[in-house]
């Protein structure tokens, strides 16, 4: 049967929960994530007395991430710190009208200095350039060894998208962006160039969507009602393993 029945969902469900189940186990233990670790936590899930989840340290690091990206979109966008052409300007360490101290501070954003300098020591977004000063290589924020808490972060929110696009279509309210582009079979001779518009594309759409969105932050967010907004876009590829596997035969 290849058509989809009301019948199916309970397998298919369950058969999706394990699809979904395996990929998170295989992405932790490549990341070094004990099973003992993963094993305790499904275990102590559905206690009715566990304790709250110990999420402090995720949740000051997604906050964290958060000002870092308030600052390289300040970078990237204001006029203090942009050169005749629109680009960001080199910034010094120490005190001054063009340094990092500055940019935090118009920014806003709410990271310690020592904080956002070791952060930024750290991130291929931002190097260094002959005269000591940091300079702006990309507008996106990225650590290194940083995959687990980022992938926690979008796996968690691509969820809450779903269940709220559930309610959305019961509701009649607006739904949220939740689409793929997908194609089973690729010439592989012919992926390098289109990855390399898919990149270009990519990055320019999220450039203009990120400051158009950051233009909506409230700096005193405690005085009105507020609520969080992403837009996520990725690309992947996956070889054929069947295929591979048939051609060592």
């Amino acid at each position: 049967m290849n058509r989809y029945s009301p019948e199916l969902a309970p397998d298919l469900n369950e058969q999706g929960a394990e699809a979904l189940l395996a990929a998170t186990f295989e992405f932790l233990l490549k990341n070094k994530i004990k099973t003992k670790a993963i094993i305790d936590f499904a275990r102590k899930y559905n206690d009715p007395n566990k304790p709250g989840h110990r999420l402090h340290l995720y949740k000051n690091l997604v906050r964290t991430y958060d000002d870092m990206g308030v600052i390289m979109a300040t970078w990237f966008s204001d006029p203090k710190f942009l050169d005749g052409s629109g680009q960001p300007l080199p910034l010094a360490v120490g005190p001054g009208q063009r340094s990092i101290q500055r940019l935090i501070r118009v920014s806003g954003a709410k990271v310690r200095l020592e904080l956002a300098i070791e952060l930024m020591q750290q991130s291929p977004s931002i190097k260094f350039g002959d005269d000591g000063k940091m300079v702006a290589v990309r507008r996106v924020f990225v650590l290194p060894k940083f995959e687990v808490p980022r992938a926690a972060f979008v796996v968690e929110r691509y969820f809450q998208t779903l269940m709220a696009n559930v309610a959305g279509r019961r509701r009649g309210t607006p739904l949220l962006l939740e689409r793929s582009c997908y194609v089973s079979a690729v010439d592989l001779a012919k992926l390098t160039p289109t990855l390399r518009d898919i990149d270009h594309r990519g990055t320019a759409f999220m450039d203009s969507i990120d400051g158009e969105i950051e233009n909506l932050r409230i700096r005193r967010p405690r005085r009105r009602p507020s609520s969080e907004v992403g837009v996520l876009v990725f690309a992947w590829t996956k070889p054929d393993r069947h295929k591979k596997l048939k051609k060592k035969c």
